[in-house]
């Protein structure tokens, strides 16, 4: 019974995308429902002045948003390549024809976020992104241009307005390089569009212009 239970903790038996029995990280129902799905557009409504265009990969619900939550909160990193597959397909559909290399940079977590998730979330995710686009003859590199400051109070119960007031000074630059040819932040989920704004802000003032944000999943809020 000791050995069932200690495989159940490192190989977990049930979809991280429906809780259905699987015999990997997603059941083939879900795997494929992911795969139809097509990256676009997306805008957070009200649209926060200076947020770059955003692309996403689907809404933030059903399957996708049982993943992140699994991956996030429950700490099941072996879902770091098939969310960093799924991100990958956002980037290529994001990035400007003729752009030349890509450099991803993504939105980080507060330490106490990587010390509670045993790493940053969003590393991982960028790093198996750019291993796939790689895969596929891309030029693509990663840049932890940005550090995230400790926070001053807990996000979710705050309104767009308190949300953008609380991103503004979320963000520190790390050095002042200049990458070649396309920029793209990338994130997991989009509410507002505040905190991605307030990135690119940042980004912007050391000299570096963002092309392009790359999420997994969107959604909106109240203002």
């Amino acid at each position: 019974m000791l050995l069932a239970d200690l495989l159940d903790l490192v190989l977990p038996a049930t979809c991280a995308g429906c809780d259905g029995p699987a015999t990997g990280p997603l059941c083939e129902p879900c795997r494929a429902a992911l795969a139809a799905v097509r990256p676009g557009r997306t805008r957070p409504v009200p649209e926060p002045e200076g947020l770059p265009p955003v692309f996403a990969l689907a809404a933030y619900a059903g399957s996708l948003r049982r993943m992140l939550i699994q991956y996030k909160e429950r700490n099941r990193h072996e879902l770091a390549p098939v969310l960093g597959g799924l991100l990958a397909r956002v980037v290529a559909a994001s990035v400007p024809a003729g752009a030349g290399p890509v450099t991803l940079v993504p939105v980080p977590a507060t330490s106490a976020a990587a010390r509670r998730r045993f790493g940053d979330h969003m590393d991982r995710l960028a790093l198996a992104a750019a291993a796939t686009l790689r895969r596929r003859g891309a030029e693509v590199r990663v840049e932890g241009l940005l550090r995230a400051l400790p926070k001053r109070e807990d996000s979710t119960e705050l309104s767009a307005a308190e949300r953008a007031r609380a991103a503004a000074h979320a963000f520190a630059v790390r050095g002042r390089g200049r990458p070649a040819g396309a920029v793209i932040l990338v994130d997991d989920i989009i509410t507002t569009g505040s905190t991605l704004a307030a990135s690119a802000a940042r980004l912007a003032a050391a000299g570096v212009r963002v092309h392009r944000v790359a999420v997994l999943a969107a959604t909106q809020r109240a203002a």
